[in-house]
């Protein structure tokens, strides 16, 4: 090694520590797990049903709070119905989806 490629290679080096672990080769990230090939489930799991339930309540609560001032009963029953709408309109479009993914 010449007089420059050793100085050129403690330029390079100066900031590493000596005894750290040396690098494990492939790179830093983790390889990446391929995507299933089967096609999406899309019946009525009970994560979907948590899901719908959540966005229901959200949007009641949203009902809620734009019919509130009209009164409590009318702000409720509101609620209500928007809240029903929603699981209603989700449940139709898993329909669509699951006849659209037959076939």
């Amino acid at each position: 090694m010449s007089r420059a490629e050793r100085r050129q290679y403690q330029r390079m080096m100066k900031g590493q520590d000596p005894r750290a672990l040396p690098a494990k080769p492939g790179g830093r990230r983790p390889p990446r797990r391929p995507g299933s090939q089967e096609p999406r489930d899309w019946s009525f799991h009970r994560r979907f049903w948590l899901r719908s339930a959540g966005v229901a309540a959200v949007a009641g609560l949203i009902g809620l709070s734009v019919v509130w001032p009209s009164g409590a009963e009318l702000a409720l029953l509101a609620a209500v119905g928007v809240a029903a709408a929603t699981i209603g309109l989700l449940v139709i479009v898993r329909f669509i989806l699951r006849r659209a993914a037959a076939r």
